[in-house]
C-alpha cells in the first residue's frame, strides 16, 4: 500500500489530532480520563481557546454540558482547522506525604463563580469575584470564613457572618459548647501547639488551642490561657470528641487526636480524615482508581482544588507562640482552618453522592478500615507509622511559602464584628454539666437571648485588636485596651459606666480603674490629665496612693493642668513612668 501521502502516517499521542476538512481523516478514540489534570487546551485556527476537559467536566457530562470532542467535530464540519494536544498524566509525587497540586478538578482560570455548596452559609458571587480579582498575596485574596453569609431574615439584606467565640477558661468553653455545639452532627476540628513543645512538657504546651466549627459558629478554646486552678478539659468537649455519632472532620486528624489522648486522656471517636474523601471523589471522577489511597493531602491543596481560593498557611503564624494570647492573624488562621473542614466535607460528600456508581463514604479514621470503592473493592491500608510521617511532612509542606500579608485596618474591621471574646460570668444562669454520652436526642433547655453588643464596644474591640497586631511589643492585654478605649474616646463615660458596658452583671468599678491605670502605664497611652486625676488617681485605694508609680502619675497630671491655660480641661499627655 502506498504511504507517500504524509496525511496517512500512523498517529502518535505526541502529534495531537489535526482536522483539516479532509474526508480521509481518522478520528482515534482517546482515553480522555487520563488527561483530566493536564493543562491541554483545544485551540482553533481562528485563535479560539477552549479549556481542557477536567474530571468534573466529565462528571457533568450527564447534565448536558458540551464535550471537547463535540466541539472538535463541530469545528471540523464548519471547515475549521482544530488542533488538540494531549499530554500524559504526570507521574505520582515521590514525596509520600503530599499530593502535588496538578490543578483543580473543577476549576477554570476564567471561572469567577463560587463553587457549589449544599450548606446554607455561602459565598456570594460578588464576594467570590472580589477575592479572585484581589491582588495576589493580599489578605482579600485568600479563602476565609469571613467570606460566608448565612440566610438573611428578609431575603434581601446581607445574611449573618459565622461567629467566632474565643474562650480562655473552662467555664466559658463549657458554656459555649453547651449553647451552640451539642446538637451538631458535623463539626470541623483542629488544634495548635507550641512549635518547641516536647513530650516531657504538659498539655498547655502540647495542646495550646482546640478549635471546633459548625456551619454558623467557630469556637477557639485557648487551653494554654485557662486559669491555673481550671481543669484543661471541659466535660462537654470530652463528650463531643468521644461521641461516635458526631463527625469531626479535619486533615491529619489522627495525629491531632493522638495529642488529645496523650495529654488530656480523650479517646476521640467519630473522627474523619478529609484526605480520604478527597482522593476517593477526585480519582473516582477521573477513573484513576489506583490513585485512591490514604496518603494525606494538605488542607491548603484541598481548599485550592475544590473551593478555588488559596488558603493562607504562612509559616510565621504557624510557628508563632500559641501559648500566649492570640493576635488577630492567629485568630483568623485558626478559625478558618476549622471552618473550612465543614465546607470541604459537605462539598466532597455532595460530589460523592453524584458519582455513578456511588462509592461508600470512607469510615471514621479511628476504625482503621480501608477505603471502599463503588464496585466493592477494598484498598489496602497504609502503614500506621507511615501515616504519622506523612502527617508531619504535610504540615511542614503546608507552611512553606511567603510570609503572611499584613492585615490592614480595613480588613481587620471587616472581620472584627465576627469575633466575640467570651468573658467570665457574663451570664447569670449556672452551667449544668452532663458527662454521659448518649445517642438519643434530649430536650433542649430554653436559651437566654444574648445582650446586643453596644457599637462602642465593637469599636473598642477593633481598636484593641488592631493595636496589638500593629504593636507586637504591646504589654497590655486586649481586655485592658478595650476598657481604656471606651473610657478615653467617650468623655461621658466614667469608670462605673465603662464597667456596666463591659459586662452584665457589671465589673467592679475598682477593676476598671486598675485596667485604666495599668494600660496607660504599661503602654504609655495618651490621656486627659484632668480626667486621669479625678476619675482614676483620686479613686484608687490608699495602699496604691503610697506607691512611687502613683505619685509620678499624680505629679505629671498636676503639672499638665498647671501648664494649661484653660485649667487643664483638655490637656492630653502620656507618661513614661514605669516604677
Amino acid at each position: 500500500m502506498e504511504t507517500s501521502d504524509m496525511t496517512h502516517k500512523l498517529w502518535h499521542v505526541s502529534r495531537g489530532i489535526v482536522f483539516q476538512g479532509d474526508s480521509r481523516v481518522v478520528y482515534p478514540r482517546l482515553p480522555l480520563a487520563r488527561y483530566h489534570s493536564s493543562p491541554a487546551v483545544v485551540s482553533s485556527g481562528g485563535g479560539e481557546v477552549l479549556p481542557a476537559l477536567s474530571a468534573t467536566d466529565m462528571h457533568r457530562g450527564s447534565l448536558g454540558r458540551p464535550s471537547i470532542a463535540g466541539d472538535a467535530l463541530r469545528a471540523a464540519s464548519a471547515g475549521k482547522t482544530t488542533t488538540m494536544e494531549a499530554q500524559p498524566a504526570a507521574a505520582p509525587a515521590t514525596a509520600p506525604a503530599l499530593e502535588a497540586s496538578a490543578g483543580s478538578p473543577s476549576d477554570s482560570p476564567t471561572d469567577l463563580e463560587p463553587p457549589f455548596t449544599p450548606l446554607k452559609y455561602k459565598i456570594s458571587p460578588e464576594a467570590f469575584r472580589e477575592a479572585k480579582q484581589a491582588a495576589e498575596g493580599s489578605p482579600e485574596s485568600f479563602w476565609s470564613y469571613s467570606l460566608y453569609r448565612g440566610p438573611s431574615e428578609d431575603g434581601k439584606s446581607e445574611g449573618p457572618k459565622p461567629k467566632v467565640h474565643y474562650c480562655k477558661s473552662m467555664h466559658t468553653t463549657e458554656r459555649v459548647i453547651q449553647r451552640y455545639f451539642m446538637d451538631e452532627k458535623l463539626l470541623g476540628f483542629d488544634l495548635e501547639w507550641a512549635p518547641d513543645a516536647t513530650r516531657l512538657q504538659g498539655a498547655r504546651r502540647n495542646v495550646c488551642v482546640v478549635q471546633l466549627a459548625s456551619e454558623s459558629r467557630i469556637a477557639i478554646f485557648h487551653l494554654a490561657l485557662y486559669p491555673r486552678n481550671d481543669s484543661l478539659l471541659a466535660p462537654s468537649l470530652k463528650k463531643i470528641m468521644e461521641d461516635p455519632t458526631i463527625t469531626k472532620a479535619g486533615v491529619w486528624i489522627k495525629g491531632d487526636c493522638t495529642r488529645l489522648r496523650k495529654f488530656l486522656g480523650v479517646e476521640a471517636r467519630g473522627i474523619f480524615e478529609l484526605s480520604n474523601l478527597h482522593r476517593l471523589v477526585k480519582y473516582s471522577m477521573s477513573g484513576e482508581h489506583k490513585l485512591i489511597n490514604r496518603k494525606l493531602v494538605s488542607l491548603a491543596t484541598q481548599v485550592q482544588e475544590w473551593l478555588h481560593l488559596p488558603l493562607f498557611k504562612g509559616s510565621d503564624v504557624r510557628s508563632s507562640d500559641w501559648s500566649q494570647e492570640l493576635q488577630m492573624n492567629q485568630i483568623l488562621y485558626s478559625a478558618s482552618d476549622a471552618y473550612v473542614a465543614v465546607h470541604l466535607y459537605a462539598l466532597l460528600d455532595h460530589h460523592r453522592k453524584n458519582l455513578d456508581p456511588v462509592p461508600p463514604l470512607p469510615h471514621h479514621a479511628e476504625l482503621g478500615l480501608p477505603i471502599e470503592l463503588a464496585h466493592g473493592g477494598l484498598l489496602p491500608n497504609a502503614d500506621e507509622a507511615q501515616d504519622q510521617e506523612q502527617g508531619a511532612a504535610a504540615e511542614d509542606a503546608a507552611t512553606a511559602g511567603p510570609n503572611e500579608p499584613v492585615l490592614t485596618s480595613k480588613y481587620l474591621k471587616s472581620i472584627n464584628d465576627t469575633i466575640n471574646i467570651e468573658q467570665e460570668n457574663d451570664l447569670q444562669e449556672p452551667i449544668v454539666i452532663d458527662t454521659t454520652i448518649t445517642t438519643t436526642t434530649t430536650a433542649k433547655e430554653p436559651k437566654q437571648a444574648p445582650r446586643p453588643k453596644d457599637p462602642r464596644i465593637a469599636k473598642a474591640e477593633l481598636w484593641a485588636n488592631s493595636y496589638r497586631f500593629t504593636n507586637p511589643k504591646a504589654r497590655s492585654p486586649a481586655y485592658i485596651l478595650r476598657a481604656y478605649y471606651l473610657w478615653y474616646k467617650n468623655e461621658d463615660l466614667a469608670p462605673e459606666q465603662v464597667a456596666a458596658l463591659l459586662r452584665e452583671p457589671p465589673l467592679q468599678t475598682s477593676t476598671v480603674i486598675q485596667y485604666l491605670f495599668e494600660g496607660i502605664r504599661l503602654d504609655k497611652l495618651p490621656y486627659s490629665s484632668r480626667r486621669m486625676r479625678i476619675e482614676v488617681l483620686e479613686r484608687m485605694s490608699k495602699e496604691q496612693m503610697t506607691t512611687a508609680r502613683y505619685k509620678v502619675f499624680l505629679r505629671a497630671c498636676l503639672d499638665a493642668e498647671r501648664d494649661d491655660e484653660g485649667g487643664g480641661e483638655g490637656a492630653v499627655t502620656s507618661i513614661s513612668a514605669t516604677g
